[in-house]
């Protein structure tokens, strides 16, 4: 019980998708079902003519179903609603408007909007929604006009069979109508989260570094630039580590640049596993990261040696090879008035600085 609870939240949440195909089944087996019920209540009332055409229809539709496999969609869409049509005005025509027959031809407009809207069927979707409501409402009112000139019915009709053909008709349109609303909804709320799927996952992509994962030097001007105001705003300070792996070109030319490659994804995994939440890291270009830190120098010079550490640690076994590499960070505490390219500058120019003296430390002053 608790799976098939879980399964219908996720029909309503839009985690569950149905294609078209399987809604198609489902669709004319329903109206095969609803013919099916026609045919029994005309032969009850002893209506054998209006009973053999329900019997028909409901055949009509289990081979429409047949057109699935070749994905003739639009094919059975219209003739499934061609035949609604002529068997509300058929019956409405022969058994008079007190049945009322003609509120199924009401119900398909919520049918037309569906399909028009969320299939790929349609090229010009609003238009082909409007023709079609145009001229559900144009046969509508003709029955009306219709049923002023010929009031009579053909076949007289008991007044207990006009209720029980009118509450079933009204039970048939209120289920179609409010079926095809939440289906348009379900779909087009489907559709929506699937397209915001899509952009998250499209933004991710465009903001990271397709080797390591790690954010690229555009998101994390982003992110830069909005430290800076926080800075301006609130006094919220931050610092800048440029970090640099030592001798990365003779690594490349050592052990062959995939073995470069698989050096530069495993720094990565450590500079990320290494800060907080708010932090951020990002590849700066080639074998240069930039880290973004919530913090004074004291606790952006700790991180920097934290990281220096596990770097110096770290093995990198790689297509046979063990490589062992090292670091150098460059560090800058935020200072208000200064830019973010001015405060790059000046840990850049401590990464240069610790690259002359010896490499694998960090540098925090001028």
């Amino acid at each position: 019980m608790s799976n098939f609870k879980h399964y219908i939240d996720g029909i309503k949440n839009g985690e569950v998708f149905f294609n078209e195909a399987f809604k198609l089944n489902f669709f004319l087996n329903a109206l095969c079902v609803i013919n099916a019920i026609y045919a029994i209540l005309f032969f009850s009332f002893d209506l054998r003519y209006l009973g053999m055409i329900s019997v028909a229809g409901a055949i009509y539709f289990q081979l429409l179903r047949l057109l699935i496999q070749k994905g003739a969609y639009r094919t059975i869409i219209h003739a499934a609603v061609i035949e609604v049509w002529l068997f509300s005005a058929a019956t409405d025509v022969i058994l008079g408007r007190g049945c009322s027959f003609s509120i199924l031809i009401i119900s398909s407009i919520p049918a037309i909007f569906y399909f028009a809207l969320t299939w790929g069927v349609y090229k010009k979707k609003e238009l082909v929604s409007f023709l079609l409501s145009l001229v559900v409402m144009t046969e509508y009112t003709l029955l009306y006009v219709y049923d002023l000139i010929h009031p009579a019915e053909i076949i007289r009709v008991k007044e207990y069979m006009r209720i029980v053909f009118t509450g079933y008709n009204f039970a048939v349109a209120f289920f179609v109508i409010i079926g095809f609303l939440m289906l348009l909804h379900w779909d087009m709320s489907q559709k929506t989260t699937s397209l915001s799927h899509k952009n998250v996952a499209l933004n991710m992509e465009a903001n990271r570094d397709a080797l390591t994962g790690l954010f690229n030097r555009r998101y994390m001007n982003l992110q830069l630039e909005e430290k800076l105001q926080l800075l301006h705003q609130e006094g919220r300070i931050f610092g800048v580590i440029i970090c640099d792996i030592d001798n990365f070109k003779k690594v490349n030319d050592t052990f062959g640049h995939e073995s470069g490659d698989d050096v530069l994804v495993n720094a990565a995994r450590v500079l990320m596993s290494s800060l907080r939440e708010n932090d951020v890291v990002c590849r700066w270009g080639g074998e240069e990261f930039l880290i973004a830190i919530d913090g004074n120098k004291k606790i952006t010079v700790d991180v920097a040696e934290r990281i220096r550490g596990m770097i110096e640690d770290m093995v990198v076994v790689s297509h046979g090879y063990t490589i062992k590499i090292t670091m150098t960070f460059g560090v800058c505490e935020s200072i208000p008035g200064l830019s973010i390219d001015k405060i790059v500058e000046i840990a850049d120019e401590r990464l240069y600085a610790g690259k002359q003296n010896g490499k694998n430390q960090v540098v925090s002053d001028s």
